[in-house]
């Protein structure tokens, strides 16, 4: 294989990693220590939070030199700054940051390396990290085999895991199936309509647990960009209304006014706008997005949900409370969160999951004076009136 094919396939790998760590962190962090080339954790202001074997014989430190000192110490002097200001912007804009650089080893040395780097947002124990790949331009036959041998690590490891998913989900699915059927004949056994209450209760929360459970692999079909949405003919009121009514226990008990509004007009009671998206994932994305609207409501305020189209369609969920300002430049992000004692950091990454699969964009605005304004715009062909 020439060489000039050869840095090209190792750029490609390279790439592949970075996308392995960004979506699945975790799984390389478990394996740290046998991928046989350079990883290194940097955290928001460049210094060492964790190294590899692979990435201390190269520099020829121990981890122990290297973690809590900045990364500028494998960088020539006369480059320090120029370094300096790439990872700032790396982890303040999100820039790629991949290419071929001159690093310094212990002894001086100059070398030349291939690398690419790997956004790891905000989690409960850390800020957001920089995980960066690095491999020796020289030894380019010797760098591909390392970068191949890593590849193939990572996807045996995620397919154990999706099989042992997948067994996991099996007893789960069971399990709520057997609380169904049990659901299913104490309401033949007329109960009380209390009691019918909790019981439809249960079964609409057991029901919608095994489309949760069937939705794992479609989440990670969107996040490659595979998954093509299931559309149907459905009103959007009609879901937005069923959502709210599952909420309704915290809409009450912080005594929050729900305004409707299609048009800059409040609905009537049996307007309806109907559109064609996939409902499930549509409903999936309501549920979380009105359920962090509610939370971050001041009690006793108004939360609107706007609906307009002029040229494409647009949602508009508005509360008077405020991001905080450590998860804002990660908000759609895995795992963000911010003073919460649960929860999973997920519910907005799903909505911008479901927004993008439906070629749309999400974004938002907050700050004291307005509250926060969490805004979707959708192509207009999905609407029908």
């Amino acid at each position: 294989m020439k060489e000039q094919d050869t840095n090209a396939q190792n750029e490609r790998n390279l790439e592949t990693l970075r996308q392995f760590a960004e979506n699945r962190p975790s799984d390389i962090v478990r394996i740290f220590d046998i991928i046989p080339l350079g990883i290194c954790i940097t955290d928001a202001q460049g210094y060492f939070v964790n190294v590899n074997q692979a990435y201390c014989d190269f520099y020829g430190y121990s981890r122990e030199e290297l973690i809590g000192n900045s990364f500028l110490m494998v960088v020539p002097e006369d480059y320090r700054i120029q370094m300096q200001d790439l990872h700032d912007q790396f982890m303040g804009k999100r820039y790629e940051l991949q290419g071929k650089w001159g690093v310094q080893d212990k002894e001086g040395n100059i070398r030349r390396i291939l690398s690419n780097a790997a956004y790891i947002p905000s989690n409960e124990v850390s800020g957001p990290c920089k995980m960066t790949f690095i491999v020796e331009i020289d030894q380019t036959q010797d760098v591909l085999h390392d970068l191949e041998l890593t590849v193939k690590l990572l996807q045996n490891k995620i397919s154990a895991q999706e099989v042992a998913q997948q067994l996991s989900n099996h007893d789960l699915r069971n399990n709520l199936v057997s609380i169904l059927r049990i659901v299913e004949f104490l309401l033949e056994k007329k109960p009380s309509e209390e009691q019918k209450m909790w019981l439809n209760h249960l079964k609409q929360r057991s029901g919608d647990t095994l489309d949760m459970i069937k939705a794992t692999a479609d989440y990670a079909e969107m996040e490659q960009g595979e998954y093509e949405p299931q559309k149907t003919e459905f009103s959007l009121v009609e879901v937005i209304k069923h959502e709210l009514n599952l909420l309704k226990d915290i809409i009450s008990k912080k005594k929050i006014h729900i305004s409707l509004r299609y048009q800059a007009q409040e609905l009537d009671a049996e307007e309806e706008v109907m559109v064609s998206a996939d409902k499930f994932y549509i409903e999936r994305m309501f549920q979380n997005l009105l359920l962090n609207a509610l939370e971050a409501s001041p009690e006793e305020q108004e939360i609107s949900i706007s609906l307009e189209h002029n040229g494409f369609f647009k949602i508009d969920i508005h509360n008077q409370g405020v991001i905080p300002a450590d998860i804002r430049s990660n908000f759609f992000e895995k795992f963000s969160t911010s003073g919460k004692t649960t929860g999973t950091g997920l519910g907005t990454y799903i909505a911008k999951l479901v927004v993008e699969m439906h070629a749309g964009t999400i974004a938002y605005r907050s700050s004291e004076q307005e509250g926060t304004h969490i805004i979707i715009v959708l192509p207009r062909q999905l609407l029908l009136s």
